[in-house]
């Protein structure tokens, strides 16, 4: 059952999402530090939206159409100015430290609210968990056990984003692929607000 779940753990992760594309789009502009803080912003989100699943807040938000729908919009638009953000950032014509973009941003906050404003997982959480959970046995110490088992290998899986966006770096150090890059990961950013706004419950 352990072996089942960080299986179908880390195939979930692997999936693209706007946490995962914020990762690597902040790692390629501002480095492999700027990515994994980013990536402990999103494992931080989790882990409040996990402890709000098993209080019962998470069943609320998943029965009321009205958090639904605030959680839902409160995303998109913040997935929306994200992506307008990177569209209108100017490329650097130093290197590619980030440094001034870094001084206006907070990569830890941008993968926090991100990912706390997703509904989805919340809704993710309630049907995935109770799949490797044993009904014979407490529940508590299953979730003590599979919850932080869960966020390390989402943690570890977003970090080996950001380790491969970093490796690749190098080639983005000109203001022309610069530019294309902050296009490129703008106008995702946007598609991922787009989609996550026809969401249903």
């Amino acid at each position: 059952m352990l072996l089942s779940f960080i299986v179908a753990t880390v195939l979930i992760t692997l999936a693209p999402g706007p946490s995962m594309l914020l990762v690597i789009a902040n790692t390629l502009r501002s480095g492999l530090g700027q990515g994994i803080f980013t990536s402990l912003g999103v494992v931080v989100a989790d882990a409040i939206l996990l402890c709000l699943t098993v209080s019962g807040l998470g069943a609320l938000v998943q029965t009321s159409a009205l958090a639904f729908n605030l959680l839902k919009w409160f995303g998109v638009a913040y997935l929306a100015y994200l992506g307008v953000r990177q569209l209108r950032s100017q490329p650097s014509t130093e290197d590619l430290s980030g440094a001034t973009e870094v001084a206006k941003q907070n990569p830890f906050k941008q993968g926090l609210g991100v990912t706390l404003l997703n509904p989805k997982i919340i809704g993710f959480f309630i049907a995935f968990f109770p799949q490797f959970l044993d009904a014979s046995a407490p529940v508590g110490p299953q979730l003590i056990t599979l919850g932080p088992l869960f966020l390390v290998i989402v943690f570890l899986i977003l970090a080996g984003y950001a380790m491969a966006a970093n490796r690749v770096r190098r080639w983005l150090a000109g203001a022309q692929a610069q530019s294309v890059l902050n296009k490129s990961s703008g106008f995702a950013l946007l598609v991922c607000g787009a989609a996550a706004g026809l969401t249903t419950r």
